[in-house]
Parts: C-alpha cells; sequence; structure tokens
C-alpha cells in the first residue's frame, strides 16, 4: 500500500511538471489618486498604460516576456505655461525600454535567468528568489479558478498573491513563484499584474535556455544599482532672461 502510494505520487508530480501551461498577463503601475492629480494629462496617459506579456510553463521551466505590442517608444511632448511671472517650458521624455524584458526559470536546478533594463541593460544569472510566503485562509475566483492569498514582507516590500492549486506548478510572472500554485494575481506596492487567460495544454513546448552574454549580474546587484540611481534622481532645469519675458525649462525624463 505504501509502495503504491509513493508511485502515485511520482505519477502525480511528472504529470505537473510535464503539462504545458500558456498564460498572458496584463501589468500596470499602482498610483495614487493624489500622484496622478498632481500630473499634467500627457503624464498621467502614462502612468495608466496597460502592458501586456505571456508565461510559458513546460517541464519545470518557465519563460516569462513582454508581448511583440509591448515596446519601446520613446514619446516626447512640451508643455508650455505663461503666467505673470514668465514663461515656463517643461519638456518631457518617457523612455519606456524598461518594459521590455524576460525572466527564464529552471525550477529543477534553482536558476533565474534574465534581461531587464533599468537606466542600462542588465542580463542576470541568479538562483530563484527566497520570498517566504506566507498563505493565508482567504479565498477568491479568477478566471474561474479558486485562488488562496498569500503575502511576502521580503526584500522590504510587501506582497499580496493570489495562486490557485488547480493549476499545480510553482511559477508566476516575473519575478514571483514559489507558491504551491500557478500564480494569477501578484501586487506590489507600485505595480500589479493579472492573469488575463489561462491555457492548458497537453502537447509538450520547448522553451530555449537563453544565451547571456560573459558578464552577468544578481538580482541584489539590480536592486542595489536602482536603489543608488534613485537617490542620485534630479530634475534639470535652466532659466533665461529676454527683455522682460524669463522662461524656464525644464527636463523631466522617466525611464
Amino acid at each position: 500500500m505504501k509502495l503504491k502510494f509513493v508511485l502515485l505520487f511520482i505519477m502525480s508530480s511528472i504529470g505537473i511538471y510535464s503539462q504545458t501551461v500558456l498564460v498572458k498577463y496584463s501589468e500596470r503601475r499602482i498610483v495614487s489618486q493624489e500622484r496622478l492629480s498632481a500630473m499634467t494629462d500627457f503624464l498621467k496617459k502614462q502612468a495608466l498604460e496597460t502592458y501586456y506579456y505571456t508565461l510559458e510553463y513546460n517541464n519545470g521551466i518557465s519563460l516569462y516576456k513582454n508581448n511583440l505590442e509591448t515596446k519601446n517608444v520613446d514619446i516626447k511632448e512640451t508643455v508650455v505655461i505663461e503666467n505673470t511671472t514668465g514663461r515656463e517650458e517643461t519638456s518631457y521624455k518617457i523612455g519606456n525600454k524598461l518594459i521590455e524584458k524576460w525572466y527564464y526559470k529552471d525550477f529543477i536546478k534553482n536558476e533565474l535567468l534574465f534581461q531587464i533594463y533599468n537606466g542600462k541593460d542588465f542580463y542576470g544569472n541568479d538562483k530563484l528568489q527566497e520570498w517566504n510566503w506566507q498563505i493565508t485562509n482567504e479565498t477568491r475566483e479568477i478566471n474561474g479558478f479558486k485562488c488562496k492569498k498569500a503575502t511576502s514582507n521580503s526584500f522590504g516590500y510587501d506582497f499580496t498573491a493570489w495562486f490557485t492549486e488547480d493549476i499545480a506548478v510553482n511559477a508566476g510572472p516575473d519575478k514571483f513563484d514559489g507558491l504551491p500554485g500557478l500564480i494569477l494575481y501578484l501586487g506590489t506596492p507600485y505595480y500589479e499584474y493579472v492573469a488575463t487567460t489561462v491555457k492548458i495544454d497537453k502537447n509538450p513546448i520547448v522553451i530555449k535556455n537563453p544565451v547571456l552574454p560573459n558578464e552577468t549580474v544578481t538580482m541584489a546587484q539590480v536592486e542595489s544599482y536602482v536603489r543608488d540611481k534613485i537617490s542620485k534622481l534630479k530634475p534639470s532645469s535652466t532659466t533665461t532672461v529676454n527683455g522682460s519675458t524669463t522662461t524656464t525649462k525644464s527636463s523631466i525624463i522617466i525611464k
């Protein structure tokens, strides 16, 4: 009887790892009403933009990448405000290169490979992140799947995930994973990821191991770089006087 149970468990595990899971996710920023009210219409539109990604999973390997329509496009706009003190001209340049990214995970080898952008391109080779999830008794339905809520306070941030044990693979969007079921929703202080479609396919797919350059980084090194960059971030501003007209030009670059 014990041998039969072990064999059934092994067969069940093989079935889970060998199935193909295809998920489409939407990503968007979480912006407070206070911040939105302080933005121009141009910036508000960019802040509320939604981007789309695909997760492929098969045989213990997953690949999360941006869809073809989610591509970087530099957008520029100049806003001119004239008042009694002069003419204020602000130029905005929105760089969306950070939306182009991919995460490759090998759950058997505990391997995380990635390519992301934040001020510069990063190619990464790391272990899967340790999220230390706390699974709660809360449940909700997402796309017809019963989901459980899990929370994490890893790396100094609060994360909320909703995952389904109906699809018992420990994959998820972006760099997130590590739960006993597919993550269908992930919320961070700044972004949220929502599964819009889920497809289970019996036909296997081949997920190729990406080729990385010789110089790679870990997720911790990326986080350190970003924190240092944010601490030094300042908008540039120049002021010119032409007769009785004072013009102030500010440049804001959002990457």
